[in-house]
């Protein structure tokens, strides 16, 4: 009697990223999931410098995920660090029609609203809305419960399918840097792409006295005040040297419903820096306590200077931030957490299909 070739499959981790070694998220997430991970290094993101390498990083996304959905049968769990291969990988599984076979988990999963009122950002809703709402997809991690809210409201979706995990980053606070120039230079840090209200940023520190070095690939502002440096090609460890000497962080959130800030957050946090978030925003809703490791204000002008003012007067105020920041980093957002959280929820999506099969 002939019998079935038994396929043993993998679990697989897709990231948009270079491999470390000794990546500590994938140590947490076998501790905590009990299985062996198989991580997939697909670059796609190296720095945008214009509309051409917007396109090129797309056109990406769409060839990665196709072959991740030719190859999806190997994987008993696919885990998308980089939401839109799962996303996109979802997208063919659903125009093919092809039985799903696997548990697909998007980790650091966002909706930012693309011009919702033009003819572009419409149709990324739509296509977004089919993706989002089909079986493949087990589950949406966000780094915000308020963005989680939010994209199950805005998509109509059950809000089971979407789970709040805290993001988090390699502690790279001990990495050796020196640089006399910037240690002398009394700065105010902002960096970071995604839903900053530069605008809000740059004019209210017009006039001032604090000196503010914005890092963002993308950002062109004309008319920039003398004591605002824009930086346009600093990426990825590079930063690292600027938050280091920088007297204070600050994020300026555009849109307070959509998730972002939250590396940079976490990485100022790794570095002990006092943060100012502006709220409304999920920054504000999910990891700063305002006094405690950061200081929340509205987006108004007087506001930024009163707590600007805080942070260069109160040396009690300005330890308290900078200490109960690092310790809430260690506590809850290193990536060996990450790792043993995502690990947990995985292990409770199986659990969950082991009951209902049962019943």
């Amino acid at each position: 009697m002939n019998k079935s070739k038994i396929i043993k499959k993998t679990n697989g981790i897709f990231i948009d990223m270079p491999l470390e070694t000794n990546w500590e998220f994938l140590s947490g997430l076998e501790e905590t999931s009990g299985k062996i991970w198989e991580v997939n290094s697909l670059v796609s993101n190296e720095g945008r410098t214009g509309k051409l390498s917007g396109i090129i990083r797309y056109c990406k996304y769409f060839y990665y995920s196709f072959i991740i959905f030719l190859d999806r049968n190997k994987y008993e769990k696919l885990l998308c660090w980089q939401s839109f291969y799962g996303i996109i990988c979802a997208f063919y599984c659903r125009i093919f029609h092809v039985k799903k076979t696997n548990k697909v988990i998007v980790l650091n999963f966002v909706y930012k609203p693309k011009g919702e009122r033009g003819l572009i950002g419409k149709l990324y809703f739509k296509w977004l809305n089919y993706c989002i709402n089909n079986q493949y997809i087990d589950l949406y991690i966000s780094a915000s419960l308020t963005n989680c809210k939010y994209c199950a409201n805005i998509f109509n979706s059950n809000i089971n399918k979407f789970k709040f995990i805290p993001f988090s980053v390699k502690d790279s606070s001990s990495t050796p840097i020196h640089d006399e120039a910037l240690a002398q230079s009394n700065y105010i840090l902002s960096l970071g792409r995604s839903n900053r209200d530069w605008q809000w940023l740059i004019e209210s520190f017009r006039g001032s006295d604090y000196n503010l070095i914005i890092i963002c690939d993308e950002l062109r502002y004309p008319d920039l005040p003398d004591n605002i440096t824009v930086l346009n090609n600093v990426w990825g460890d590079d930063t690292f040297k600027y938050i280091k000497y920088c007297k204070c962080m600050i994020i300026p959130i555009l849109v307070g419903s959509v998730a972002s800030g939250d590396t940079v957050l976490v990485q100022g946090m790794s570095f002990s820096k006092p943060i100012i978030i502006t709220q409304p925003s999920c920054l504000a809703d999910d990891y700063v306590k305002d006094g405690w490791n950061g200081l929340t204000i509205n987006k108004v002008k007087e506001d930024l200077l009163i707590a600007l003012h805080k942070i260069y007067t109160d040396d009690n105020l300005y330890h308290t931030l900078s200490e109960n920041a690092r310790k809430d980093y260690l506590t809850n957002y290193t990536l060996l957490q990450y790792g043993k959280n995502v690990g947990k929820q995985i292990e409770q999506i199986v659990k969950n299909t082991v009951d209902i099969v049962n019943k």
